[in-house]
């Protein structure tokens, strides 16, 4: 199983952007660091919080490509410690489990031709006293989705 902690500040971004969202679907894509093997911590994410709806949200790649350029520019291209880790998105009116889209959405991501080996699928919404809860799944070629040890708090 892998784990992924997110920061205090990312903790902090999310949930204020989703306070902004409301009730409406937002997300982008995740960045982080391996601090091991299996070990990651997210260090920045992109954010969409213009085309989600109510119970609907479909990234805009080209926006989120150009973040993820700018990650790799100012982590000077070490792929090995830094790169791309997954997706996320929120159910702020829904629990923070996949639906049936976004499994296969991210099913066809790793067993597409960009030669991603693995891709992890967040799901976030704000709970009681507006902390960030979510979800997690690990998503691999040829595999079916298995749970991540996810640390949020």
């Amino acid at each position: 199983m892998i784990k992924i902690e997110l920061t205090k500040a990312i903790r902090t971004r999310m949930r204020n952007a989703l306070r902004r969202a409301k009730s409406r679907e937002i997300g982008g894509i995740l960045m982080g660091e391996e601090l091991a093997s299996g070990h990651f911590l997210v260090v920045d994410f992109s954010l969409d919080e213009i085309s989600g709806l109510h119970a609907h949200f479909v990234r805009e790649p080209k926006h989120h490509l150009l973040a993820l350029q700018s990650f790799f520019d100012q982590t000077d291209h070490d792929y090995s410690r830094f790169n791309y880790l997954g997706e996320w998105h929120s159910h702020p009116s829904f629990a923070t489990r996949p639906s049936l889209t976004d499994l296969q959405s991210m099913q066809r991501l790793v067993d597409g031709e960009r030669g991603i080996e693995f891709a992890v699928l967040l799901i976030v919404k704000l709970g009681f006293f507006g902390r960030v809860v979510g979800t997690a799944g690990l998503h691999r070629r040829g595999h079916v989705p298995a749970p991540v040890d996810l640390r949020i708090n």
